[in-house]
């Protein structure tokens, strides 16, 4: 495998948006389809990786504004995540995991670390506090059932379990804070 870092300058022969390109991979066809199609099944399988490895799926919801001629607010409007934004942050994840490899693999044999960098690692999540929000969680009549030592595999099973219901953004946002 052969990696290489270093300054670039991108020029796109074709930029999309996010609404083109989940048009194409729904319709199966279009402008740059195969390209489009491969990276989307690259995608899935990044996420399912990150999510063996122990990631959390939460989905919050976005709002766009539409305006009128002068910048009034005339209606909030939900975004929906679909492939197509998924598939950008997947990649700018792998991405990320890339650079962060290269650096650390940067240490020299006589040093125990590598090269200082500044990432996020984020705790782990507070017992008591995740308790009391299944204990919340149920009182809407959904069981969040805490294995120890899979945390991150009881909350992605809950938040399957809540998809499409009326109250999966309180509850994911409540979920959000009690980790």
């Amino acid at each position: 495998q052969k990696e290489w870092f270093g300054r670039t300058v991108i020029h796109s022969d074709r930029r999309f948006s996010y609404e083109e390109v989940q048009e194409i991979i729904e319709a199966n066809e279009g402008e740059y389809f195969e390209e489009i199609v491969t990276l989307n099944k690259l995608g899935h399988i990044l996420r399912a990786e990150r999510f063996k490895s122990g990631a959390i799926g939460f989905e919050t919801v976005e709002v766009k504004f539409k305006l009128d001629e002068r910048g009034k607010p005339l209606a909030v409007i939900p975004k929906v995540r679909k492939d197509a934004h998924k598939l950008i942050e997947d990649f700018m994840l792998l991405a990320n995991k890339k650079v962060a490899e290269f650096v650390y693999n940067k240490k020299r044999p006589s040093d125990d670390h590598g090269p200082t960098m500044v990432y996020r690692v984020h705790e782990e999540p507070n017992g008591e506090k995740l308790q009391q929000f299944a204990v919340f969680a149920g009182r809407f009549g959904h069981l969040l059932k805490l294995e120890s030592g899979n945390v991150a595999q009881s909350i992605n099973r809950f938040i399957t379990s809540i998809e499409g219901q009326p109250e999966e953004n309180v509850l994911q946002n409540l979920a959000v804070r009690a980790m």
